[in-house]
């Protein structure tokens, strides 16, 4: 199977211990690139780098939690520290749960936007930071299919919502700067698919190591211009999402009103429909 060549390249990957994160560090690794284990499990990221190196690949713990500005600095730290750079960030790192608006734990929903969105802003911009001024680099988003709405996601597809519209805000903030920023939205059965499953959904049983190259590609020099994406890959399918917008419309009158937007809404809906 082909594989891009990142040797020479160091790469920090997020919640890396496990499922999709620990099969993007391993791909990584096999492409050539140095790679941060990123995971507050140590013993997960342990295990994951002694893979990479048991394969003859180079890489390092990092422990750090991504929730803080202090800490997420850090994680980019162990890259140079062990490395000497950093060219691509993946921000993998997330928590999930199911549960109905009416029935949410406020300290969860704390614990969602703390790691899923916050996490991803913190360590984005320490590593955008430290880009601009070396020449450049790559960072890959983690987002999902919940961002366009999914029952009993509301806060999960919140974040992972504003994580898409992070995306398109940076890769145009940084047109020019010689960083790309894209997003994923993967399919694989990883512990929050079977965390699903257990509550009686329907799952997959992709493996994680079946869009790892997607990853590494976007972090490649094949990538080059590709940014301000979000791309799903879903089994044999390779798609790109659409970013949110509005549609024009052939409904126009000067003065809304009631009775105006009664008649015109449903026919809209019907247009929507139609796509």
């Amino acid at each position: 199977m082909a594989m891009p060549n990142l040797t020479g390249r160091c790469a920090v990957v997020t919640g890396a211990g496990k499922g999709l994160g620990a099969a993007y560090a391993k791909n990584l690794a096999a492409a050539g690139a140095a790679v941060v284990v990123n995971d507050i499990d140590l013993a997960s990221a342990a295990a994951v780098v002694e893979t990479i190196g048991r394969e003859g690949g180079s890489a390092v713990i990092d422990g750090n939690s991504v929730t803080t500005w202090e800490s997420s600095g850090a994680i980019v730290q162990t890259a140079l520290d062990a490395f000497g750079r950093l060219d691509g960030l993946v921000n993998n790192a997330g928590v999930f749960y199911l549960a109905d608006p009416r029935e949410e734990d406020p300290a969860w929903i704390e614990e969602m936007v703390h790691v899923n969105l916050l996490g991803t802003m913190y360590c984005g911009q320490h590593a955008i930071r430290h880009m601009t001024a070396h020449g450049g680099g790559s960072i890959v988003n983690d987002t999902s299919g919940a961002q366009s709405g999914m029952r009993h996601r509301g806060t999960y597809g919140a974040t992972k919502g504003a994580t898409a519209s992070l995306t398109y805000s940076w890769a145009m903030d940084l047109a020019g700067s010689g960083i790309r920023v894209n997003a994923i939205s993967p399919i694989a059965r990883t512990a929050m698919v079977d965390y699903g499953k257990a509550r009686g959904e329907s799952g997959t049983d992709i493996p994680p190591e079946h869009v790892a190259p997607l990853v590494a590609f976007l972090l490649s020099d094949d990538a080059a211009g590709v940014t301000g994406h979000v791309i799903r890959l879903e089994g044999p399918q390779l798609s790109l999402l659409s970013r949110p917008g509005a549609r024009r419309t052939t409904e126009e009158n000067p003065t809304w009103d009631q009775d105006s937007l009664r008649a015109a809404l449903p026919r809209l809906l019907e247009l929507h429909q139609r796509g």
